[in-house]
């Protein structure tokens, strides 16, 4: 393993940092693998980048089923064929739940509109990738859309959405990314979306000062750890899939020697 020399913390290790310090930790001293649960997000994302095609059918279920099909052809020439069971697994997830997707996106639709909707379907740009040197904090933005005239955020996400809201590492990676937005464009940026595609929903956030504070406080102990300094674990439902257990497993003494 080796330590991770960019002088950038990422958005994404931001918000990983209110799930588990330790699991910032790690990554910053690995090289990223391609994972199963990463493809599957990657198929999400170009599912809902076809999703537009939808929004103006007259036969939504056929559009939707043309979406599927043509994300799927994408992830695998992104991914390659070794990834194709988890792409047609995704793929099968989604068709499973396409009346929740067709009916969360038929809601948007009649509540902002056709050209509301198009708005964020087809946005200005997408997988922006945005650094700041003073900020010392990098991250690639799924979409950035015009709301209010201003330049907003858009995180893609491949989980279901909480019953109202937005989930909180969703809100601190929207404040990272709108300070970075804020930087690149000379504009304020207070608002930002999460679109989780999975029983599509629309979820505005506005960007308060304490997120902006919670962004740049997780920035400052990350950059602790870059330092050597080994923070705690939190133990939860995703300490089986994080792929570190073993090690996470040893003393933070013993850690810390072998990853200085």
């Amino acid at each position: 393993m080796q330590l991770n020399e960019n002088k950038f913390i990422r958005a994404s290790e931001i918000s990983s940092y209110y799930m588990c310090p330790r699991l910032v930790y790690f990554q910053r001293r690995c090289a990223r693998d391609v994972t199963d649960s990463g493809v599957r997000a990657g198929f999400f994302k170009a599912l809902s980048h076809e999703l537009s095609q939808v929004v103006q059918s007259t036969c939504p279920e056929a559009s939707f089923e043309e979406a599927v099909t043509r994300a799927c052809a994408d992830s695998i020439s992104v991914y390659g064929t070794l990834y194709e069971p988890v792409i047609s697994g995704a793929a099968q997830e989604a068709r499973g739940i396409s009346d929740k997707i067709l009916g969360g996106v038929a809601r948007e639709k009649g509540g902002s509109g056709e050209d509301g909707l198009m708005n964020l379907m087809r946005p200005v740009s997408i997988g922006v990738n945005a650094y700041s040197d003073r900020l010392r904090i990098s991250g690639t933005i799924d979409k950035v859309i015009q709301h209010g005239g201003i330049h907003a955020p858009v995180v893609i996400s491949a989980s279901g959405p909480p019953e109202t809201g937005v989930y909180a590492s969703d809100r601190i990676r929207l404040a990272a990314y709108a300070m970075l937005l804020s930087e690149k464009f000379g504009e304020q940026c207070t608002w930002g979306a999460v679109e989780y595609v999975p029983g599509w929903s629309l979820r505005w956030a506005e960007i308060r000062y304490e997120d902006k504070r919670k962004a740049l406080y997780a920035r400052n102990r990350i950059l602790d750890m870059d330092k050597g300094r080994m923070p705690e674990a939190v133990r939860g439902k995703w300490c089986t899939g994080c792929g570190h257990d073993s090690a996470c497993s040893v003393k933070p003494s013993l850690l810390g020697s072998i990853f200085r």
